[in-house]
């Protein structure tokens, strides 16, 4: 039996470590507290000042200049766009996810507090991309290919087989679940396409990257054609309206910000076979390439049901390709080192 001293101390260390945790919890709680008020009062603010912009701000503009008129219409639907991600998308994204991870773990804390050489890649191409710069390069990387219409396919479609299929006569939120189920089937399928000889060039900067954060979405080379069917074809063939394509994607923006953050969760059930989870595409991020990779599909019943289902990891697995990147603001070299590597590779399989 150990001395009265002995247990005095072991019952002291205890007290201790409780008072620790209760005050650790306590300060997780306020944290967390502290977040979700934030987020809310941002929510509102952000809500009214739309109203009041959206209410002086004309839908339609109109020029004289040199005896002609310019004419700029759906401004409204113009700013929501850019808008709708910058101000409501992202800032909700990232305090979602310090209510799970905290501040210290948080993309926030790692994009603007200890940015890594990865994660300033992945602001780089946000900025990039919210600038328009990715969509106009890649017009003319790939030759003008996405300039190709939906609604050009649409009309070839009802003039080569007479038809038209529709889903507008269902209810909004039918033809949202819809054709986000559609859009996840194409996804899967071209996102398998990337992953192939012929265009992993182009995919794989995304994967480069070496850090999960929540604008790692955005990491994706203006050159990769594979992902401009993801919209067309299904809206070609859909007749999705407007209102739908911006509820899809507005979805899918914010899936994007959800499995690259740093949440380590699979979301039960939800994320095996509903919408995918942070733990379940990091293991498709993943560096080690001795298993094929799987997880390809935003909505994983896809997976399950064509075979690339491998099971969770979590938010230690190590990430990233073993091409070597140079990672940081300046984005240039490699994305052209990249292009290069597609043609090159692509003809030259062609030709062998």
């Amino acid at each position: 039996m150990p001395p009265p001293g002995e247990l005095q101390a072991t019952a002291s260390d205890v007290g201790l470590r409780s008072w620790a945790r209760t005050r650790r919890d306590a300060r997780r709680w306020r944290e967390r507290t502290i977040i979700v008020v934030a987020l809310a009062l941002y929510a509102g603010l952000l809500a009214l000042a739309w109203q009041v912009a959206f209410k002086l701000l004309p839908d339609t503009l109109t020029w004289h200049v040199a005896g002609h008129a310019l004419r700029l219409a759906n401004i409204h639907d113009r700013i929501a766009g850019n808008a709708l991600v910058m101000l409501f998308l992202l800032p909700a994204a990232l305090w979602l996810e310090c209510l799970f991870v905290g501040w210290r773990g948080s993309s926030l804390r790692h994009m603007f507090v200890v940015p890594s050489a990865s994660i300033r890649t992945d602001i780089a191409f946000f900025l990039l991309s919210q600038a328009h710069f990715i969509d106009i390069a890649g017009k003319l990387m790939m030759l003008g290919a996405s300039m190709i219409s939906s609604f050009l396919i649409r009309d070839w479609l009802r003039a080569s087989f007479g038809f038209e299929i529709s889903a507008a006569g269902l209810p909004l939120p039918l033809q949202i679940a819809l054709y986000f189920a559609i859009y996840s089937f194409f996804d899967y399928w071209t996102h398998r396409v990337d992953h192939t000889r012929y265009f992993w060039p182009l995919h794989r900067y995304h994967h480069a990257a070496q850090d999960f954060c929540v604008i790692n979405a955005n990491r994706e080379h203006p050159a990769a054609i594979v992902s401009l069917f993801l919209i067309n074809l299904p809206m070609a063939t859909l007749g999705a309206t407007p209102a739908v394509m911006i509820y899809v994607n507005v979805t899918v923006t914010a899936l994007g910000f959800i499995i690259h953050s740093r949440i380590n969760s699979d979301f039960g059930w939800f994320g095996r076979y509903v919408l995918q989870s942070p733990t379940h595409h990091r293991l498709h991020h993943k560096l080690d390439m001795s298993h094929p990779t799987g997880h390809f599909g935003m909505a994983p019943i896809w997976d399950h049901l064509f075979g690339t289902w491998y099971g969770d990891a979590d938010q230690s697995l190590v990430i990233g390709v073993e091409t070597p990147y140079r990672h940081g603001f300046w984005v240039g070299a490699d994305l052209v080192r990249d292009y290069w590597d597609f043609w090159t590779g692509f003809f030259r399989r062609r030709a062998s």
